[in-house]
């Protein structure tokens, strides 16, 4: 019941998706999955095959270096809470917060997983 809301996103997410493998990354590479919740951060499917997220901070970039990224981190765990209904127990980060993210720019991101995810995000079309 915990990751219902979760797992509704990411099947909206994945019933969009192109069945073409190369046309599927791209579209899973820029689209992130559904919420309703604030704007401050987006939560991409970023290796379908492995089930790993990125939870990227979108509220403004950063300068490598500059202060304040730190709390940042501390928003990872609400956000998740009140947009998917995911508590600390039901996700699990895979490589700690990191400053980049698809391009040069300065976007916070951390990739986690879903241990509980049943039946898996795997999609075969």
């Amino acid at each position: 019941m915990a990751l219902d809301r979760f797992k509704q996103a990411l099947a909206a997410l994945l019933e969009e998706a192109p069945e073409d493998p190369l046309a599927r990354d791209e579209y899973l590479e820029l689209q992130p999955l559904p919420s309703d919740g604030p704007g401050t951060f987006a939560v991409y499917l970023c290796d379908e095959e492995h089930e790993l997220f990125a939870l990227v901070y979108e509220e403004r970039l950063f300068q490598e270096g500059e202060a304040g990224q730190e709390a940042v981190q501390e928003l990872v765990g609400p956000y998740l809470e009140h947009t998917y209904g995911l508590g600390a127990d039901d996700w699990s980060a895979v490589a700690p917060f990191d400053l980049g993210w698809r391009s040069r720019e300065f976007h916070w991101f951390i990739e986690f997983s879903v241990p509980g995810l049943t039946p898996t995000c795997r999609f075969d079309g």
